[in-house]
C-alpha cells in the first residue's frame, strides 16, 4: 500500500499564497486537530485535489478555496498542493497540482 509522506498547501483558503506551509504525515498514524476555521477540511481537500484532481464541491474554477487576491489587494494569486507519496514498491512520487485565480 501506497503511505503520504507529506503535503504542502500554499494559497488556498486559510493557507497563506505566499509561504508553503508543510503537514507530515507520522507513522503509524496523523490526527488532524484544531478550532473552526483552522483548516482540517482543508486538508483533507487538498489531499483530494492532489490525488484525483477534482475541486471541492460548490467551488466555481477556484473561487472560494483560493485564497481571495483581493485581500491581499493583488491582481492574482497562485496556488499550490504538493503530495509527497511512497508506494508499495519504495519509490518516491511528487504529485503537484497548481491553480491561479485573479480579480475580476
Amino acid at each position: 500500500m501506497a503511505t503520504l509522506e507529506r503535503l504542502g498547501v500554499q494559497g488556498i483558503r486559510c493557507f497563506a499564497p505566499d509561504h508553503l506551509e508543510v503537514i507530515a504525515f507520522e507513522k503509524p498514524l496523523t490526527v488532524i486537530v484544531g478550532h473552526n476555521g483552522a483548516g482540517k477540511t482543508t486538508v483533507v481537500e487538498c489531499l483530494k485535489f492532489a490525488t484525483t484532481g477534482e475541486l471541492p464541491p460548490c467551488v466555481d474554477r477556484g473561487r472560494g478555496w483560493v485564497f481571495d487576491p483581493r485581500l491581499l489587494d493583488a491582481a492574482e494569486v497562485k496556488a499550490q498542493v504538493r503530495l509527497r507519496i511512497h508506494t508499495k514498491g519504495g519509490k518516491e512520487l511528487t504529485v503537484v497540482r497548481s491553480m491561479q485565480l485573479s480579480q475580476t
